[in-house]
């Protein structure tokens, strides 16, 4: 078995490899539930108190020419304990810091590597405290496009905390 490593960091370019593909399905899978957590509040009807949401999202990655180079259903949860006005929520999107220290010797991308365009967002009441629907955009890394991604909405369920 060779094992190759990835040189998409040291490199700042994306270069396909699993380790690249499966960082692009988080950073997806987490632009996704930051929609999702802005959206749900006013969508569900609760847009006041703490809510507990629950989701499962399929996510997919395709490259320039339409093939499908990855994909993942992912489960998660969150509470949303606050929402932010419009124009603050604006700002802090697409922000990630300074990242901090890198740690010496890291060659694998980070969620903050990349960045996430919303081309599509189709969001639909589902039931009193569910939504549907999907999101869908273009993926960059290191200023680059990597390529489209969709976002089905599968579940997403919101309760009141202490409900």
């Amino acid at each position: 078995m060779t094992v190759v490593r990835c040189r998409s960091y040291p490199a700042q370019t994306f270069d396909g490899c699993s380790a690249c593909i499966s960082a692009a399905l988080d950073a997806i899978g987490q632009a996704g539930i930051f929609v999702l957590g802005r959206a749900a509040p006013g969508l569900t009807s609760q847009a006041q108190g703490p809510l507990e949401m629950t989701y499962l999202l399929r996510v997919k990655l395709f490259d320039d020419l339409g093939e499908r180079i990855g994909s993942d259903e992912i489960e998660a949860e969150q509470t949303i304990e606050a929402v932010d006005l419009p124009d603050e929520a604006d700002q802090a999107v697409g922000e990630h810091g300074d990242g901090g220290e890198e740690a010496e010797g890291d060659t694998s991308m980070r969620l903050e590597d990349f960045q996430t365009v919303l081309d599509r967002l189709e969001l639909s009441q589902a039931g009193p405290h569910g939504l549907c629907g999907s999101i869908a955009g273009h993926l960059y890394a290191f200023q680059q496009l990597v390529g489209t991604f969709e976002i089905e909405v599968v579940r997403a369920r919101s309760s009141r905390r202490g409900d």
